[in-house]
């Protein structure tokens, strides 16, 4: 029924299930798995004086906080006897990266959390998870 299942994850416990679930799926179907990472690493304002200054992370650190994202969930993967098909480190919006990744691995269905790390951008369904939903060209899993 799937056969190319792309996971994203940020690294929050509902995008580790979200991977659980995917795994498990695979397993079922004999699927392969497809693991999509966007780093989004906030920016840090000091207050001098009258003015702030904002720093922001060098490309360094984002690609550093986007590998140990992966490393983990490939770790996670692993542990459930998947290795994953591919991995991608994205550099954009979070949920444009990841239907970019749908369309690259011609996945037929892709599995997000349905809350990630940005806990107040909505009530019930994260934002990133509402577009990745309103943008795929394929089924869409959220899980809990």
């Amino acid at each position: 029924m799937f056969k190319n299942i792309v996971v994203a994850v940020d690294g929050s416990d509902h995008a580790t299930r979200a991977l659980q679930v995917a795994c498990d799926l695979a397993k079922h179907y004999d699927s392969q798995v497809h693991i999509a990472h966007t780093p989004q690493l906030e920016t840090v304002a000091y207050a001098l004086g009258h003015s702030a200054v904002e720093v922001k992370p060098s490309q360094e650190q984002v690609q550093a906080a986007g590998k140990a994202v992966i490393d983990k969930a490939i770790e996670t993967a692993e542990s459930m006897q998947i290795k994953p098909a591919s991995t991608t480190i994205g550099n954009g919006t979070p949920s444009q990266e990841a239907v970019q990744a749908v369309k690259k691995n011609n996945a037929d269905l892709i599995i997000v959390g349905r809350r990630g790390l940005g806990g107040l951008s909505s009530m019930l369904l994260g934002s990133t998870s509402q577009r990745i939903g309103h943008d795929a060209d394929c089924a869409v899993m959220t899980v809990k």
